[in-house]
């Protein structure tokens, strides 16, 4: 997520096409096209390490009175496209499975944001009650996010000084990495953390070469087949460095960029129309079905792009009142809230 600055400051052209590059990977593994298996997981990290950043530096300049807004413009922009596709996919699995209550079960957990604390734990039992066969997995990450945009504010903006603390989030990081819980979102805090307390460590030029040295280094690593949990948030947050060089936002960056996010959610919608036209003729598993997915899923995204983020985007600062940012506030901590009570109170039923 970026700031929703555009001046050159604080806007980093780059991340809009290091986002659809992001998308698109994700797709293809999806699809089967990235033959590394942790291809699409990697990509999920990066985008970990982008938050982090962005958001973590926009709540290192805030106060307790921008959080009503803070959590208004997250509301929209996230939770909207996100139910649009959640939408989408309870639509299409009602018309191919029978609900049981575990269906309802996984449904809820992605409704309220906590599908990666306790349905991802269930896909391999449970994959045949899922909609669609497991389809919206993926969602496990954008839950993740959710509950990243509930938690930080917390420490950066209401606990302060000491939740922005250097000290601490090294602390933090460091316990995220040595447990691999989240580690490449936490270093993307840590970072923005450090260029708030010791100046724009990214820009500076032996910094750069050290960031472009671990894209080096750790993608030796991931290559040679060593712990992939240990060095790719080290990868990822070497990526994100890397490629925060401010400047002006470009028409074309801000449209890949801003399909990203429609892609990201509803690529599987292209697969299906794929099996669909093309499986009666035997062209199921071939690469023709293969590249017209691709490209119904991004026409699908530019579409979705055009309807409902860019108009959301567009008009959100005239939506906005401080009771509404309240208002989605207390929303998010309760809907996640009653996620993770029913969630803890099914884990435990024998």
């Amino acid at each position: 997520m970026r700031s929703d600055a555009n001046s050159s400051s604080n806007y980093y052209p780059l991340f809009d096409y290091l986002r659809i590059i992001l998308s698109i990977t994700v797709m293809l593994s999806h699809d089967g096209l990235i033959f590394w298996s942790d291809g699409g997981n990697f990509a999920v990290q990066v985008f970990f390490a982008l938050s982090g950043w962005l958001i973590g530096g926009m709540l290192m300049d805030a106060s307790k009175a921008d959080l009503p807004r803070f959590y208004f413009n997250r509301a929209l922009r996230i939770w909207v496209p996100y139910y649009l596709a959640l939408g989408l996919l309870i639509c299409a699995s009602l018309m191919k499975d029978t609900p049981t209550s575990k269906w309802v079960e996984f449904v809820f957990y992605k409704a309220t944001f906590v599908y990666n604390l306790f349905g991802t734990r269930q896909l391999t039992d449970f994959w045949s009650l899922m909609p669609l066969d497991g389809t919206g997995n993926h969602f496990w990450s954008v839950n993740a996010e959710e509950q990243f945009y509930l938690l930080v504010p917390i420490l950066l903006v209401l606990i302060v000084p000491l939740g922005r603390s250097l000290l601490l989030w090294f602390l933090i990081a460091a316990a995220a990495w040595w447990l691999e819980i989240y580690a490449s979102i936490v270093f993307g805090v840590l970072a923005a953390v450090l260029a708030r307390k010791v100046g724009p460590i990214h820009a500076f030029a032996p910094a750069r070469v050290v960031s472009f040295g671990g894209v080096v280094v750790f993608s030796s690593a991931l290559v040679t087949g060593m712990d992939y949990y240990a060095w790719a948030p080290l990868l990822a947050i070497c990526i994100v460095l890397l490629l925060a060089v401010p400047g002006k936002p470009t028409p074309l960056g801000k449209f890949v960029g801003g399909i990203s996010y429609p892609l990201y959610l509803n690529h599987w919608i292209g697969v299906f129309a794929g099996h669909a036209l093309m499986g009666p003729f035997g062209m199921r598993d071939t690469p023709e079905r293969q590249l017209l997915s691709a490209l119904l899923n991004i026409g699908i995204a530019a579409a979705l792009y055009w309807l409902v983020d860019w108009r959301i985007l567009a008009m959100r600062n005239g939506w906005f009142t401080p009771e509404r940012g309240r208002m989605a506030m207390w929303l998010g901590y309760g809907v996640t809230g009653t996620g993770l009570i029913v969630g803890l109170a099914l884990a435990n039923l024998p």
